[in-house]
């Protein structure tokens, strides 16, 4: 009796420690993830975080949550579905709910999962056979993983595949081994989930559900012969009944998503047939290089060569009981990246599916080094020192670049950021499909991947899927600067002016004809941009000449919402801008301004307000330098030409003052059929065009 109370002790006080020390490692995980929170860059693999945030991004935008979700880098249609959306949804409600910026919630709950994953890797261990403070020195290994603090915060759908496949198997065993229907619906929800979040991870988690499966199938197959088959069937039908629906709803997702992905010009190379070949790294799954790329990952965002060394020094001499469970978790390991050589080798952030398998093998073999002889004190030392040397991986290697606070993006992105409206498009060449560029943009994109940069029965059908749409940028990285080719047609279908109009570092960008003479203004804040050519400013394409509505950008057609209807046709001397006078929006409507209206035959009534900025009358102005007034003119235009004068109204405030201040002009007319009204500001009656400094209000033609 005092035996076993002394054993028990014995155990209550390591658990004791084991819990402090668990508590310190998930503080230390804590900090590490948060190091560097409010930075808007995506340290890791940020060409495929960017994917994530710029769908969740437009989501959050256009308040768009259906399945064709917007992932706006390949052109339109702007979906390209990889992921059931579930953590972008989250992010974006998260984000809302919380008013956080959407980084902080991508981070957040991913950070989340991560931890959630945790108590389903703990009541596993559990049935595996480990006590209570064992448990928790093998979950101790996975929290101080380098990677498990990097990409726990990522913004990725792997923690949430992860969480999911976790609680997947845990259900799974329960589900097996109990035939309970509570324990099934957990299963199956969360496979279902896993599934459609990340089928990669689900088919990872599968494998040790096979397995379990075959252990348990073996315990069926030694039971008496006549028991033996009602044992395997009723077995098989539950295990079956388990992975039903998580399989279905893998399977739907694949099929609806490559639908969608087969509308795609430039995107539907990423249906599941055409990816087969790279998923499962078809002929070079033992590529040297590969493997290379393998061992960079394992000893560097997972562990190190001590570590590894150690741990399999310790497993031979102290963890005998344990060998065939290690043995089994690091074929795991290493099997899945046997089946996606190319997604484990240059994407890191894969590892966060099945990395714990190793973590856990590491901690397997510090069991043995506690059921052994050796003296608890060394024991302890020896688990400081595996903790400190995962550690301390995360900080000599990714602290120092996690730390730095930036605004995300670089000035490139935010001079795109200057000269683009909200909804505009730009076309970029000789970065792949890196999202970085749209998403810190924050723009949509029509982005040419590497290698199909002429390929125009590809690039042509593109070019026509975005009629209707304001391309605005075309973006040439490299050597892309010299393709006339593709710069020439930017200019036939968008009206990119074909001249380069401002460089950073390697990427030169050219502007749509409307844009490019006033981007001087728009850069004028954004540092190390080179401006190219800036006299080619002198020739404003919006100046000067009768343009058709169709032909306008919809960010200058804005300006125009408060002419009713709107007219099809303007002429503007010096730009038909919006300003503030008295509270209200008017327009500069500098002589010469006019505006054509398509107008039915029949009876009809013009109002407008109409007025002249005081400053441009001025009593401390000397007499020439004052405007003479202005001159409204409505009038039709005839079928040879001509035109009918309907309407004029001269407005001089300088001599008379009952013309200062906006002046509401009314007229009613008739057309005798179907026909063009022109609205003028001109000059007053002596031609005279000194400070003739128009303001328009509303405009109605009823």
């Amino acid at each position: 009796m005092a035996e076993s109370n002394v054993m028990l002790k014995t155990q209550r006080r390591e658990y004791r420690l084991a819990l402090w020390l668990f508590c310190a490692v998930l503080v230390f995980h804590g900090w590490g993830a948060t190091v560097g929170w409010k930075s808007l860059n995506l340290p890791g693999c940020e060409f495929r975080q960017t994917q994530t945030a710029v769908s969740a991004f437009f989501i959050q935008r256009e308040h768009n949550f259906s399945l064709a979700y917007p992932t706006p880098v390949l052109g339109k249609p702007w979906s390209i579905p990889m992921e059931f959306p579930l953590y972008q949804w989250t992010v974006v409600w998260v984000s809302d709910g919380l008013h956080v910026t959407l980084t902080q919630a991508g981070r957040g709950v991913s950070l989340a999962c991560f931890y959630l994953t945790l108590p389903a890797l703990y009541w596993l261990l559990a049935r595996l056979g480990l006590t209570r403070s064992r448990r928790l020195l093998a979950l101790g290994l996975v929290v101080t993983c380098p990677l498990y603090i990097i990409y726990s915060r990522a913004f990725l759908i792997e923690t949430m595949a992860l969480m999911f496949g976790s609680w997947f198997m845990l259900g799974y065993v329960r589900t097996v081994e109990k035939r309970n229907g509570w324990w099934l619906a957990l299963a199956s929800a969360a496979g279902a989930g896993c599934g459609l979040v990340k089928v990669t991870t689900f088919l990872f988690f599968l494998a040790p559900a096979f397995l379990w499966t075959l252990w348990w199938f073996r315990e069926d197959w030694r039971q008496p012969v006549p028991l033996r088959m009602q044992a395997l069937v009723k077995r098989g039908n539950w295990c079956a009944l388990t992975v039903a629906i998580p399989f279905l709803a893998s399977v739907w997702w694949v099929r609806y998503s490559d639908g969608i992905k087969q509308l795609s010009v430039a995107g539907n190379f990423l249906i599941s047939e055409r990816l087969s070949g790279y998923n499962f790294g078809t002929g070079v799954r033992f590529s040297p290089d590969l493997w290379q790329q393998h061992w960079q990952v394992l000893f560097h965002e997972l562990t190190s060569v001590p570590v590894l060394a150690g741990c399999a020094v310790l497993a031979l001499v102290f963890a005998r009981r344990w060998w065939a469970l290690i043995g089994l978790l690091v074929v795991m390991f290493f099997a899945v990246q046997l089946v996606f050589p190319i997604l484990y080798a240059w994407h890191e952030y894969y590892y966060v599916a099945s990395a714990f398998t190793l973590m856990l093998a590491f901690g397997l073999t510090l069991c043995g080094v506690f059921e052994s002889r050796l003296p608890r004190v060394a024991a302890w030392a020896l688990v400081l020192v595996i903790y400190g040397l995962q550690a301390g991986g995360f900080v000599v290697h990714f602290y120092p670049a996690q730390k730095q606070i930036s605004n995300g993006g670089s000035n490139l992105t935010l001079a795109l950021r200057s000269v683009m409206a909200p909804d505009e498009v730009m076309v970029i060449v000789g970065d792949d499909w890196s999202s970085m560029t749209p998403y810190f943009a924050q723009r949509r994109a029509y982005m040419i991947r590497r290698n199909l940069e002429s390929t125009w029965n590809e690039i042509v059908p593109a070019f026509e899927r975005l009629e209707g749409e304001d391309v605005t940028a075309l973006v040439l990285h490299g050597d892309q600067v010299n393709n006339q080719n593709l710069i020439g047609l930017a200019a036939k279908y968008f009206h990119i002016d074909p001249r380069p109009a401002f460089r950073w570092r390697d990427a030169t960008v050219l502007l749509h004809e409307q844009i490019r003479p006033q981007m001087a203004a728009f850069l004028r804040n954004v540092p190390e941009i080179e401006l190219l050519d800036p006299a080619a400013a002198d020739s404003n394409m919006m100046l000067r000449q009768e343009l058709e509505m169709t032909k306008v950008l919809h960010r200058y057609q804005d300006d125009f919402s408060q002419i009713k209807p709107t007219p099809f046709k303007y002429y503007s001397t010096f730009g038909t801008t919006v300003f503030e006078y008295e509270g209200r929006k008017v327009y500069n409507a500098h002589p010469d301004t006019r505006f054509w209206f398509k107008t039915s035959g029949g009876r009809h009534t013009f109002t407008a307000e109409v007025g002249i900025v005081p400053a441009a009358y001025d009593q401390k102005l000397v007499e020439g330098d004052r405007s003479d007034g202005i001159e409204v003119r409505l009038e039709e235009e005839m079928p040879d030409g001509g035109r009918n004068l309907l309407f004029t109204r001269a407005i001089n405030p300088r001599d008379t003052e009952a013309d200062r201040g906006m002046q509401r002009v009314e007229h009613a007319f008739e057309l005798a059929q179907d026909g063009v009204v022109v609205l003028t500001i001109g000059p007053g009656p002596q031609g005279n065009y000194t400070r003739d400094w128009a303001m328009l209000g509303p405009v109605e033609i009823k």
